[in-house]
């Protein structure tokens, strides 16, 4: 049985809050976005790096 996630409340976009809270019981170590306006103007949560899917593939390339 899974855990229920936090509640997080750090987005512009409150409807975004539910990515952030995903990121952050997986910890993972990358949300990959397009939404510029909202998600990437964060650039981290906690431990998340907060990335464009452009720039996680130059990071993959090296």
């Amino acid at each position: 049985m899974s855990e229920p996630l936090h509640t997080v409340t750090r987005s512009p976009d409150p409807n975004d809050d539910f990515l952030l809270a995903v990121v952050e019981s997986a910890s993972a170590d990358f949300l990959v976005t397009g939404d510029k306006s909202d998600l990437l103007a964060l650039h981290t949560h906690r431990t998340t790096r907060i990335v464009s899917a452009r720039l996680f593939a130059d990071l993959l390339d090296h």
